[in-house]
């Protein structure tokens, strides 16, 4: 009866211990599937234990039968089965590898156990139940159940209380895995207390369901300290998401804005992206770049780490959180002027194997479809961006759904002044650009006003060309030195590249906050968004795009609007010639005619100081030194995998050779007769670790030795002549020498020989291998003791 209600309560805590993951998966069907599954596997083996105890109880067992390793052996193995192959069959069978049991399947399974505890911590919740993140709940409900079922079958008196902390350990991790405000946690807590309180009575023989006044006593007691401190304490919970630092670095990236040209030369009349429901004349984001260092503008990088966007793994069900001025900024705008969305896009061929996934407006959530993999999608609150560093494959489908902002009238934006953001510091921008932002500006003080004069100006005083075959030559990039060159000598010529970075770089000279967006417009013939571009397909609208509508703008941040798109770049159509005049108005004014001389220009080439140090400290060594890095990487590799191999071989090892240790002094003792005696008391413990028993040493050796050669005939007569030899040592008078010493441990490693070797081969490893105490007596009779059926004990 005790052995049923100790696994009963062990049921139910464990299921209560994971209740704190409900709200992060979302899906109270799958929770409690997988949870309940796991729970029965766990609390398994204890019960056959508890089981075959108490039907073999009476008989003498085998000691080469019943020893406890082999219950463990046994249990060790099937935990292993119901983690790797039970737990994916019946949690995600859907899954490719959720049949078969071949290494590869195991790495596989492994792998996928340790992201889903990775995933739970970065992902935001609610994040779905699937074969990503099920894992770890199932996981965790599998290993509480079954050491708090073994727990249960302890009878020792003062190790009864063991049983309760699988069960607190599991609520602690559920809890810094869950989320902020929890699943109903007062009635939570105050259940497991309630459950546990009057159960660990019970165990300590405190319990007597008899008199029901001190039942009902003890039940009040529990459910009052389980409410009352689940309620009082306070609500700030440790989350381990909160505190999570995403994987994913982009300080050394390439820089999206650098590919630009590489799509309208590549893809110019193919299709890149399909987008269904996008509202019409609608920009679609790619990459957000807030950091410019001379060179390029970048999505990290910023040398005073202002506006640095933060990348964490997006879920399929909400959005990553920002911080929280990001947070009310966007509560803020969303009652003004947004309206909710669901945009489905489609990645072409033009975008196969590219990383900066298309999004549409402020999303709420991303969902992947069919070859798209959840676990690596990142998603910037910041920017409004999203990253799929393993590159999106050809067809690959997701639905953004979200808010779309409208864009504010030309006269609101005028009227507006720029938020008071911190903007990153540029690095090596000219003076020049500065000055001529300045001029631009004309003493205007608002911040939209500014805003608009800087687009108009370029828009009117610029030329557009790609630079490809057939069309006015126009250089890439957009650092110091390609703007210093559309200022000076060249004129203004390029794309939407070069406008973007030199509008960007005037504004923040400005004061204005600033960034660089890649991504795609629908575009007419002079390059301005345009309605008719989207096309009504069974009653929903469709836009397809191509590689000459990836474009880049700029974003200012203004108090009441948030980040309002410009777009500089002249119309496509105003392509210049070789009669035309490309130089701006005040190409010849003072502060240009003061910048650097083409002899000694400000070139791009020349890194800044800090990206060359880091280049620098990124250099690969010699390639002398090469293949012992190799070695000890893999080294590296090998200790971390095979973690759990190298401290069970260590920790043997260690047993080992203390083991040996301690023979070798009794064999080297000084004194003869203690010799003798040391090598009887080695024997003797070997045949208690083996699982003899009557060997107890309160007994003489007569007895020990009767008892050892009933349960191992091969060795009956040198164990006799053993024991007779030890007592003539500790009882005649007669001394005993030196040679008979050294004699008498011959026949003992003899006897423990020919003990080993009746053993089978693992039960010969343990033999030598496990620590001395777990060879006592005592520690054989304490376990017996724990093993006895819960009805016998009751």
């Amino acid at each position: 009866m005790a052995t049923v209600r100790d696994q009963a309560c062990v049921f139910a805590l464990t299921v209560l211990a994971c209740g704190n993951l409900i709200d992060v998966y979302d899906d109270m069907a799958a929770w409690a599937l997988t949870v309940l599954a796991a729970t029965v596997c766990g609390c398994l083996p204890a019960i056959c234990s508890a089981v075959l105890r108490h039907l073999y109880q009476e008989r003498s067992p085998n000691p080469y039968t019943s020893s406890p390793y082999i219950h463990w052996t046994i249990t060790a193995a099937f935990i292993l089965l119901c983690q790797f192959h039970i737990g994916p069959a019946i949690v995600f069978p859907d899954a490719s590898d959720a049949t078969g049991f071949t290494v590869d399947s195991l790495v596989q399974r492994w792998n996928r156990l340790l992201a889903s505890f990775k995933y739970l911590i970065c992902a935001t919740p609610p994040v779905g139940a699937d074969a990503v993140s099920l894992p770890a709940v199932w996981t965790l409900a599998l290993w509480c159940a079954l050491l708090a079922s073994h727990a249960a079958l302890i009878r020792k008196s003062g190790l009864r209380a063991l049983v309760a902390l699988p069960i607190l350990a599991t609520t602690v991790v559920s809890a810094l895995l869950g989320t902020a405000d929890g699943w109903h946690p007062v009635a939570l807590g105050a259940a497991i207390i309630t459950i546990l309180l009057p159960w660990l009575c019970a165990r300590y023989d405190c319990w007597e369901p008899r008199r029901w006044l001190a039942a009902l006593l003890v039940l009040a007691l529990g459910l009052c300290m389980g409410w009352g401190s689940c309620t009082l304490m306070p609500r700030h919970r440790l989350i381990l998401r909160d505190h999570y630092e995403p994987p994913l670095v982009l300080r050394d990236s390439t820089s999206p804005l650098s590919g630009l040209r590489s799509y309208a030369k590549e893809h110019r009349d193919s299709t890149v992206l399909t987008a269904y429901g996008l509202p019409a004349a609608t920009a679609v984001r790619m990459a957000v770049m807030t950091c410019f260092d001379g060179n390029v503008w970048n999505v990290s990088g910023c040398t005073d780490n202002n506006a640095s966007a933060t990348y964490r793994v997006m879920s399929s069900s909400g959005g990553e959180r920002g911080s929280g001025s990001d947070d009310a900024e966007r509560r803020g705008t969303a009652s003004r002027g947004q309206q909710a969305s669901t945009v489905t896009f489609t990645i072409g061929e033009g975008f196969a194997g590219r990383s900066w996934l298309p999004i549409a407006g402020t999303p709420d959530s991303i969902r992947l479809h069919g070859a798209g993999n959840r676990d690596n999608l990142f998603y910037s609150a910041e920017t409004n961006a999203a990253i799929y560093p393993g590159g999106m494959p050809d067809g690959m489908t997701y639905t953004v759904e979200g808010r779309m902002q409208s864009m504010p009238s030309d006269a609101d934006i005028a009227a507006s002044a720029s938020a008071k953001r911190a903007s990153p510091s540029a690095g090596i921008v000219p003076q020049e650009i500065g000055t001529l932002a300045s001029s631009i500006a004309g003493g205007r003080t608002d911040g939209g006003a500014m805003a608009q004069a800087l687009c108009e100006w370029l828009r009117s005083e610029g030329w557009f060309s790609h630079g490809l075959h057939g069309e006015h030559p126009s250089l890439a990039g957009h650092g110091s030195h390609r703007m210093l060159s559309m200022l000076r000598e060249t004129g203004l010529v390029g794309d939407s590249e070069q406008y973007a970075s030199l509008m960007a770089l005037m504004a923040q000279e400005l004061a204005l906050p600033a960034r660089v967006v890649l991504g795609v417009i629908p575009k007419d013939r002079n390059g301005r968004l345009s309605k008719d571009r989207a096309k009504q397909v069974n009653g929903r609208l469709v836009t397809e795009f191509t590689g000459n509508d990836v474009e880049a703008w700029v974003e200012i941040a203004f108090d009441r609007y948030g980040w309002v798109p410009f777009f500089p770049t002249p119309d496509e159509t105003k392509s210049p010639d070789d009669a035309q005049n490309l130089a701006p108005p005040n190409s010849q004014s003072s502060s240009l005619r003061s910048s650097p001389t083409p002899a000694n220009p400000l070139r791009e080439d020349l890194q800044p100081r800090r990206h060359a140090q880091q280049q620098a400290d990124s250099t690969p060594p010699a390639d002398h030194a090469s293949p012992w890095l190799a070695a000890l990487r893999l080294v590296r590799l090998l200790a971390l995998w095979l973690t759990p191999l190298w401290l069970i071989c260590g920790g043997a090892g260690l047993v080992t050779l203390h083991t040996m240790l301690r023979i070798y002094r009794a064999r080297r003792d000084p004194m003869p007769r203690s010799c003798v005696m040391s090598g009887w008391c080695t024997l003797t413990e070997l045949a208690r670790h083996i699982g003899m028993t009557g060997i107890c040493p309160t007994r003489t050796r007569r007895m020990q030795a009767a008892s050892m050669s009933r349960q191992c005939p091969a060795v009956a007569d040198a164990i006799r002549t053993l024991a007779e030899q030890a007592d003539k040592a500790a009882f005649a008078n007669k001394p005993v020498t030196p040679a008979e010493a050294l004699e008498y441990w011959r026949n003992v490693d003899r006897a423990r020989s020919l003990m080993l070797s009746a053993l089978p081969r693992h039960r010969r490893w343990l033999a030598v291998a496990t620590p001395t105490f777990l060879r006592s007596e005592k520690f054989n009779a304490w376990l017996r003791r724990a093993r006895l059926p819960a009805r016998r004990r009751a």
